[in-house]
Order: C-alpha cells, then structure tokens, then sequence
C-alpha cells in the first residue's frame, strides 16, 4: 500500500514538471470595426493626400480619408467636355437626318401628285386623243407609278436609316454619361467618412509592416485607416504552427496588459486559425490567428490596438 501511494506521488510530480506555461503576443481587437481601403482611381496606386490623426475621436459622417484627386479632376473636365461635345454633334446630326427625312416625304408628296395628273390624263377618252397621245399618256401613267413605289421605297429606308442614326447618336451620349457618371462616383470616392463614432486608429501597410499615413502612396484596395467599435472588444493572438497541438478552443487563459500594468483578465479561446502564414519580420515560422473572448468583466478602459501577453497554463 505504501508503495503504491509513494508510486502516485511521484507520477504527478513527473505530470506536474512537465507542465509548462504557453505564451502568446497579441492585441485587443474590435470584433466589429469599419476598415477604409483605398479607392478605384485612374492608376493602381493612390496617395494620400489628407488623413485624420490617429487617436482622435470622429463622429458619424466625419471625413477621415482624402485622396489626390487631381489626375480624376482632370479627366472629369475632359469628359464633361467631351459629353458636351458629343450632345451638340448629336444634334447637329439630328437637324441633317430631320431635313434628309423631310426631301424623302416631299419627294412622295410630288411623286403622289404626279401620279394623279397621269391618272387624269390617262382617264381622258381614247376617242378624244390621238393614238400616240393617248399611249404617250398611259406610258406617263405606268412611269409615274413606278416613282411613287420608288418614292415610298425610298422614304421607309430614310425611316429606318434616321431610326438607327438617332439610336446610334443616344448611344453615343449614353456612353459619354455613363463614362462621366462612373468618373464621378470615383471622384466621389476620394473622400472617405465615418459610417459610425469611434476612435480612428492607423493600420501597417501589409509590406513595410509600418503604419500608413498621410502622404503615402498605396496600392488601391489596400487598409488604410479603421474605426473599431470599442462596444465587443476580445483579444487576436498568433500561436506558432510549432505549437498547435498545445492550444485547443475552449482553453482558459490569462491575459495581461502592456499598458495596463497589473490588470490581468481572464478569457477563453474561441477559435483557433486552419492555415498558419509566415508574419514579416517574425522569423520562417508561420503562424496560426487565435481568437480569444474575454471571460471576466472589462472593469478597465481598453482600446483596440493595444498589446497584450496570453498565458495559457498547465500545457503539456
């Protein structure tokens, strides 16, 4: 019996040394946020042209963002020049198909009337004319016809010839419109506002790893400016593929704070990433995104983008 209990004291005592306290780096983090990203714009790359301060407080509706926009200015005035250019040939094309339609119907009015005449004439009783006057009037007769039918031929093909050319000269405006409309929603786009109140906070430029700023030149699409929303905050935290199999959802942790000096509070893990990518300036190791919720009540004021250290006790 003694020896039994001697041989648990010393198991435990094996399982006790063996456990080891996993640290992970990490930072408070918005669950919900709105993320500025670089605009549509005429070239891949925009420069900031005005930024508001990091740290300062903005309402709903505030600017927070503004772009160069003189390149898009420039082809605005082009476009509105061109659209004007376009409208004013369509109507001068609009006048000349108007008046070649109106030659088409007169020349069938004088066709119509020619044909009554010959109609007339040739009504005239044979034995009131000569042979050769009364067949030079049926031949006018058949002549006439025959130009009238041209003359209606001729005026359906000007319908239909004035029908396309209008249609074509309203495609041509809409296409201008359409071109100036899209310019202008990017010009419209140069200046970003905040769709809530919060505090705006710099984001790191995906290559340089440092923060963007006013001046800088991004790629369009690229982060460059975020209004986290401090109502649900929880902590993101980065575990090393090394270490994977030490970490598991549902896992109780410690979280202290750099700022914040002997706070420390309790979470849980939430989520644990699937595909682990190398973070710049971090070594060749990749790394795995950790979602962790608070557990305790946030008793202190904590700002998304602070730092914090997890710890994770009793890992094997």
């Amino acid at each position: 019996m003694r020896y039994l209990v001697t041989s648990l004291l010393l198991s435990l005592c094996v399982v006790t040394a063996n456990a080891e306290t996993l640290m992970l780096s990490g930072e408070v983090a918005a669950e919900n946020s709105q993320v500025f990203v670089a605009p549509e714009a005429e070239s891949w790359m925009v420069q900031i042209a005005w930024m508001i301060e990091e740290g300062e407080k903005v309402k709903e509706g505030d600017p927070v963002v503004q772009y160069d926009t003189a390149s898009i200015a420039a082809s605005l005035e082009q476009l509105e020049a061109s659209l004007r250019k376009v409208e004013a040939e369509s109507r001068r094309n609009d006048l000349v198909q108007d008046l070649s339609l109106l030659e088409a119907k007169n020349t069938l009015q004088v066709a119509d009337l020619m044909l009554q005449k010959a109609q007339l004439d040739a009504n005239i009783p044979r034995e009131l004319l000569s042979q050769l006057q009364y067949e030079q009037y049926q031949l006018a007769l058949t002549r006439a016809q025959n130009a009238k039918q041209e003359a209606e031929k001729a005026l359906q093909v000007k319908q239909q010839d004035v029908a396309a050319e209008k249609q074509r000269n309203q495609v041509e405006i809409a296409g201008a419109e359409n071109e100036l409309e899209r310019v202008q929603v990017m010009l419209d786009s140069m200046t970003q506002h905040a769709d809530r109140a919060g505090t705006a906070m710099y984001v790191e430029h995906p290559w340089t790893r440092q923060k963007v700023r006013e001046g800088d030149s991004v790629q369009r699409g690229f982060s460059v400016l975020e209004i986290p929303s401090t109502d649900q905050l929880q902590v993101k935290a980065w575990l090393n593929e090394v270490d994977v199999a030490r970490l598991h959802e549902g896992q109780r942790v410690s979280i202290a704070f750099d700022a914040r000096p002997g706070v420390s509070l309790g979470g849980v893990v939430e989520r644990i990433g699937r595909q682990a990518e190398p973070k710049q300036h971090w070594g060749d190791s990749a790394y795995l995104n950790v979602d962790i919720q608070f557990s305790d009540p946030l008793q202190v004021d904590l700002l998304p983008g602070m730092s914090v250290r997890i710890a994770v006790e009793g890992v094997q």
